[in-house]
Order: C-alpha cells, then structure tokens, then sequence
C-alpha cells in the first residue's frame, strides 16, 4: 500500500503506470461518499500535543523565490527536495514527504508553477485537480481582501491496487508563482488522519 501511494508523485503523475481510469461514480455513489467523509476545519490539538507530535520544515533547495516552511509529524520525513518538471501537470516538485515508520501512511507533495496571465488560485487549484481525474469530496473557498480566492479541497482517487486514497489540497500565490501543497493518506486511515491532513495543508507558508 505504502508503494503504491508513493509512486503517484501524489497522484499527480498521470501517466504512471500506478494509475488506472477511474470509473465514474454515480450521483447517488458520489454523496453517500461525500456523507461518509468528513471535512475538518478545524483541528482539537493541544499546543502540548502540537509541540510533542510535530515539527517545521524550511525549504530552500529550489531557490529563494521558491522558499516555503510546513509543519509535519515527527514521522514525515523529505524523500525527495531536488525541483523536477511534470509537464504531465505543468507543475514543478519542489518536495515530497513520506511516513518513515509503520504508522498509517501520509504523503505531503508540494509544488509549483510560474504563470504570466492573472488567475485566482482558487481556479487554478481546481484546474490542476481536473486534469488529475481526483473527485472533489468537499471544498472550502476562502475570500481574501486583496480580493484574492483561495481554495481548500478534499479528493478521492482510485489507485493501481483497488484502494481509494484521500486527499487535501490548499494553494498560495506569490507574484506569479502558485504553490500548492497536497496530503494524502489511505481511505481506510482518513478517519483518523483527518485533522492531521488539515493540520500540514493549513500551516505552511512561503519565505518573504
């Protein structure tokens, strides 16, 4: 199971031989699945537990302006911090972070594109998601007073094995970079990872 998360680049990479064609879900599939799968906004964590469970990563193989720092379990580690193109995506990998131990398994993928024409990040992020084949589960817009639109995105995809993994994305734009970040984990585990996802895609931030 652990492999076959992994060797999705996050699912991000469509063309790997890990992926298969989804069968598309009925309507009524579709929000019984929705029901079943929560969408956390909020965690319960203690600072105590936070402090004792968690830790920040500060990123900056990629260059200054690619700069970014995220807070990640004690058990999630970097695997890979060299930038490599997916043109599969259009999007460059500046980071993949795994579980190094035998807890439930996460995967953190973070990454970025440099685009000249102004785009709310909120529909570039669904944009990205369109062309991963990822069902949207849940959604969280969020308005900024720059007038900027952020989004905040709960996934479902079907992986080479049979099993359905869960996925939370967020996005930031600087200038004309847009970063995005993305935690997955095995449906199974969701449950119990919920607010941890959340956690890792809500604290992150880009370097000034």
């Amino acid at each position: 199971m652990k492999k076959a998360i992994m060797s999705l680049g996050l699912v991000l990479l469509v063309t790997s031989c890990e992926l298969k064609v989804n069968t598309k879900p009925t309507e009524k599939e579709n929000k019984e699945m929705k029901q079943n799968i929560p969408f956390p906004l909020e965690t319960k964590f203690t600072k105590e537990y936070l402090v004792a469970n968690f830790w920040k990563c500060n990123y900056s193989t990629a260059g200054e302006g690619f700069a970014y720092w995220v807070i990640l379990p004690n058990n999630v580690k970097p695997t890979k911090l060299e930038p490599e193109l997916m043109k599969e995506v259009g999007l460059t990998n500046i980071g993949i972070y795994n579980t190094i131990d035998k807890s439930a398994y996460i995967e953190v993928w973070v990454a970025y594109e440099t685009i000249t024409t102004p785009t709310q990040p909120m529909d570039w992020l669904t944009h990205k998601i369109k062309i991963t084949g990822e069902t949207i589960l849940h959604q969280n817009i969020i308005n900024t007073t720059s007038g900027n639109k952020y989004l905040d995105v709960l996934t479902s995809k079907t992986i080479a094995n049979g099993e359905n993994v869960i996925s939370r994305f967020t996005v930031l734009k600087s200038s004309s970079n847009y970063f995005i970040i993305k935690a997955t984990c095995n449906e199974k585990d969701y449950i119990s990872l919920s607010e941890t996802l959340l956690h890792i895609v809500s604290t992150w931030g880009l370097k000034k």
